[in-house]
């Protein structure tokens, strides 16, 4: 055997294994008795709502949501949930 083809072989495994990981991961989010949340808008994975909210006046974009979905809603940013008092 060649060292190429041991790290060639390392790199496939590598592979493989985060493929396995992260599969595992999606498929235990998805599937896991979540907490009861509030309603609000759909969001995309890991950045949430980000690029629904305009960079400029965004708390115009917060009011809107929240005559739609109520005084208590859900919406991320980045994976992190803005809190307001």
């Amino acid at each position: 055997m060649e060292p190429s083809f041991i790290a060639d072989n390392k790199v496939v495994a590598l592979a493989i294994g985060s493929v396995a990981f992260l599969s595992t991961l999606y498929v235990y989010r998805k599937t896991r008795p979540s907490a009861v949340l509030p309603p609000g808008p759909p969001q995309a994975p890991v950045v949430g709502n980000l690029f629904q909210l305009p960079k400029e006046q965004p708390w115009l974009k917060y009011a809107e949501w929240a005559e739609q979905y109520g005084e208590s809603y859900l919406a991320k940013e980045w994976e992190m949930i803005p809190t307001s008092g």
